[in-house]
C-alpha cells in the first residue's frame, strides 16, 4: 500500500486531497504546524501529524520531517510550506519523493519577476514585468500610470497589490534590493484561474475555472469549470519548460481580443481541485502520471463555511441573495461531502481561529493563514 503525506492540512485543498488519495487506495496521513481542526474531525479519520513552523524552526522542521519520511513514499504539499520542503528534502535527500519541484524552480515560479520571463520564454504573452528595487525605480514609472500593476516580489492573496494606482496611492511604498515590487502592465479582460500537475514535465491533470465568488481579491469560495484548450495549452508549455514533478496553479487574464496571459503562478494546490470531487483518479494523476480528464464545463463547487461567513452578509449588502442561492441551489459543497459533514465545523473553528490571532497579532486573519508558513525569497538557514 503507497504511504501518502499531505502537508497543509489546515486548507480544504488538503483534506480533499487526503480523501483522493485515501480513495486510491492508499495510506494517507496529514500534517501541518498548526492544529488543523477540519482534518481532525474527518470521517473516517486520518493520521495528523504535527510538524514545528518552518519559518520560524526550521531546523526542528527539518528533523521531526526527517523521522516521518522513513514511512513515507510520497509527500505532497497543498500550502506555502512547499518552498521549506523543498529545502528540507534537497539536504536531507528525499526530494525524490516531494511532489514539487526543487528550490531553485519553485523561486523562479514564486517570483512575481521572475515567473513572467520564464513564461516569455516558454512562448507565453506574459504581462511585461519590471522590478522595483529602489525609490527612483518606481518614480521613472510615475508616468504610466494608471496604466500599471504594482505589487510586493513575494505576496500571496493579492496582498499589497495596486491596480490602476494614483499618484498617492504609491508615494508610501519603498521598494529595496532585499524588498522589491514589480510594475506589470496592466491587462483587461475575462479573470480565470488555472490547477495543474506535471510528472516529469508532462502535463498530467489541469483544470481551468472561473471564480464566481471571493474575498476582495482573495482566493475564491466558488468557482466554475470551464472549457478552454488553450489555457491548458499554456499549462502544457509551461509544465514543458519547468520539467519535474508538482503542482502549478496561475491567474490568467484573457483579453477581448483573445490573448492569453498569466500574471503569475502559484506552485502549490489552489481551489481548482475540489472541481475533481476527491475522484482516486486525481491521486492516480499524481502517484504514477495516469492522464486524469478535466471536470466537466459547469461544475460549480463552493466552500459552505465561507458562503455563510462571506457569502451572505456580501450578498446582502450587494443585492444579490440570487446570486448566492442560484450558486448554492446548482453546486455542491467541497468541505462537507457525502458522509463526511462535520469538517464544516472544523473550517469555522479554524477561521475562528486565524481571525483570532490576526487581530492580536495585527496580521489580519488572511495574512495569519501563512504566516508560520510563508516564504518571501529570503535565505533558508
Amino acid at each position: 500500500m503507497t504511504r501518502v503525506l499531505i502537508t497543509g492540512a489546515r486548507a480544504p485543498v488538503a483534506l480533499d486531497m487526503a480523501r483522493a488519495f485515501r480513495a486510491a487506495g492508499c495510506r494517507v496521513g496529514l500534517a501541518d504546524s498548526v492544529r488543523p481542526h477540519a482534518a481532525l474531525l474527518s470521517r473516517p479519520g486520518f493520521a495528523i501529524h504535527r510538524l514545528p513552523p518552518p519559518r520560524f524552526a526550521f531546523e526542528a522542521f527539518r528533523a521531526r520531517l526527517r523521522g516521518l519520511m522513513t514511512d513515507v513514499d510520497l509527500l505532497v504539499p497543498t500550502c506555502e510550506e512547499v518552498f521549506w520542503l523543498a529545502a528540507a528534502a534537497a539536504r536531507d535527500g528525499w526530494a525524490d519523493r516531494l511532489f514539487a519541484p526543487g528550490l531553485a524552480a519553485l523561486r523562479e515560479l514564486h517570483s512575481k519577476v521572475r515567473f513572467p520571463a520564464l513564461a516569455r520564454a516558454a512562448g507565453i504573452d506574459a504581462p511585461i514585468t519590471v522590478p522595483l528595487a529602489a525609490r527612483a525605480d518606481l518614480d521613472r514609472l510615475i508616468g504610466r500610470l494608471p496604466h500599471l500593476v504594482l505589487k510586493p516580489e513575494f505576496c500571496r492573496f493579492g496582498g499589497g497589490t495596486h491596480i490602476a494606482p494614483t499618484r498617492a496611492a504609491v508615494r508610501g511604498l519603498i521598494p529595496r534590493p532585499d524588498r522589491r515590487w514589480v510594475a506589470q502592465e496592466l491587462i483587461e479582460g475575462d479573470e480565470l484561474c488555472v490547477w495543474s500537475a506535471m510528472r516529469g514535465g508532462r502535463l498530467v491533470a489541469c483544470v481551468v475555472y472561473r471564480p464566481l465568488l471571493r474575498h476582495g481579491r482573495s482566493a475564491s469560495y466558488a468557482f466554475e469549470a470551464v472549457d478552454r484548450p488553450d489555457i491548458v495549452a499554456m499549462a502544457r508549455r509551461i509544465a514543458q519548460a519547468v520539467g519535474g514533478d508538482g503542482q502549478l496553479s496561475y491567474d490568467v487574464i484573457v483579453t477581448p481580443g483573445g490573448r492569453i496571459a498569466p500574471l503569475e503562478c502559484n506552485p502549490r494546490t489552489v481551489s481548482g481541485i475540489h472541481l475533481f470531487d476527491a475522484s482516486p483518479a486525481l491521486a492516480r494523476a499524481l502517484l504514477d502520471g495516469s492522464s486524469l480528464p478535466p471536470p466537466p464545463a459547469g461544475r460549480i463547487r463552493y466552500l459552505s463555511p465561507a458562503m455563510v461567513l462571506m457569502g451572505v452578509p456580501v450578498a446582502v449588502a450587494r443585492g444579490a441573495l440570487p446570486l448566492l442561492w442560484r450558486i448554492g441551489r446548482s453546486g455542491r459543497d467541497s468541505v462537507g461531502r457525502r458522509g463526511d459533514r462535520l469538517p464544516v465545523a472544523g473550517v469555522l473553528l479554524d477561521a475562528a481561529r486565524f481571525a483570532l490571532l490576526g487581530l492580536t497579532r495585527r496580521h489580519g486573519p488572511t495574512g495569519e493563514t501563512t504566516d508560520d508558513i510563508e516564504w518571501n525569497g529570503e535565505a533558508i538557514p
